[in-house]
């Protein structure tokens, strides 16, 4: 088979496309054919050597998301047959129920091997049966930047019809967010320093727009958006550079998930950032999700008639320019490789 494999030291360079044989099942186990994967934020800092995980090894075949058909099974095997048209999740090992330190230990292109590969062999608890309306490439955008979106605004969340949704740029997560919004019948707010990604957003459904750029206290503005009321909930994907934007923007008693740092640092590293005890404010940690959010998040997609944004696809053979691509920041939603 064909697969892409992370060499050290870790950088473009070094993930190199070669030959080698097909993984093999065992047990519980199902081979599949992927036939398409996609790209997170994430993906370009492991493959450039930005962080490495607890565990990693290389040569490491990376990437999280992908989608593909099933072609083995092993003895084992109860709830899927081949050509079964499945997903694997972000975290092989957390199934269902709450988060625990021991589900999360593997993630796939990061503590263990990927899907940027012709052929996987994963459990069978551990992917998901894609519905009939949705194609290969728009099911492979769904694992992380879909999961982390669902598991924040619905599991823990609770959004409803009425709630208001501050989203950061027009990224995976955050189109992803906007899209789970409108489907709850919430108000959605998206920022981003592209008008013309703007009026993309509204063509999804985005209520409000602010261009960040021209708006740098972009966190008052949502303010006024609401009536001075604040929002009930902000996907935080900046990091500590618009943290305190986002405290100016939320209503008291909203949520703020933080997800991840694209803005450079951590969230709590934000210097001089002061949480008011009267705004009883929560701050929460979203680490993407289980098997179980990936099948609801499928589910709720497919039964309402949405599709992913799909920004950009490339070929297997252009997975560099892919991952130039992402980095550069000019996509909206997500971009995809097709195997």
């Amino acid at each position: 088979m064909k697969a892409y494999k992370l060499h050290a030291p870790k950088g473009w360079e070094n993930l190199k496309a070669d030959t080698f044989d097909e993984p093999t099942v065992t047990g519980n186990q199902v081979k599949i054919n992927i036939k398409a994967v996609s790209l997170n934020f994430r993906d370009t800092a492991v493959t450039r050597g930005g962080f490495a995980y607890p565990g990693e090894k290389l040569p490491m075949i990376p990437l999280s998301d992908g989608a593909g058909v099933v072609t083995e099974v092993g003895p084992d095997v109860h709830h899927l047959k081949v050509g079964d048209r499945v997903s694997p999740n972000f975290f092989p090992d957390w199934h269902g129920g709450r988060f625990s330190a021991q589900k999360v230990h593997r993630s796939l292109g990061g503590s263990t091997d990927g899907v940027l590969a012709e052929y996987v062999v994963f459990s069978e608890d551990a992917v998901a049966k894609i519905p009939d309306f949705f194609t290969f490439e728009e099911a492979a955008a769904f694992p992380c930047a879909g999961v982390t979106a669902w598991h924040s605004l619905v599991t823990k969340g609770g959004i409803k019809a009425g709630d208001t949704v501050l989203l950061q740029g027009t990224g995976g997560v955050s189109v992803f967010g906007l899209q789970i919004a409108k489907l709850f019948g919430a108000k959605a707010i998206i920022t981003s320093s592209s008008n013309e990604k703007l009026e993309q957003a509204k063509a999804l459904g985005a209520d409000e727009v602010i261009n960040y750029k021209e708006t740098p206290d972009w966190g008052k503005k949502a303010l006024e958006l609401t009536n001075g009321q604040g929002v009930d909930f902000i996907l935080e994907v900046g990091g500590k550079d618009t943290l305190p934007q986002s405290l100016e923007a939320l209503k008291p008693g909203g949520s703020i998930y933080v997800i991840g740092a694209v803005g450079g640092g951590a969230p709590g590293q934000a210097e001089g950032l002061f949480l008011s005890p009267l705004k009883m404010v929560n701050l929460q940690g979203i680490y993407v999700g289980s098997v179980e959010m990936l099948e609801e998040l499928f589910h709720a997609f497919a039964a309402n008639g949405v599709k992913p944004a799909i920004g950009q696809t490339f070929g297997f053979d252009q997975m560099h320019q892919a991952l130039e691509f992402m980095s550069n920041g000019s996509h909206f939603g997500k971009i995809v490789v097709t195997l």
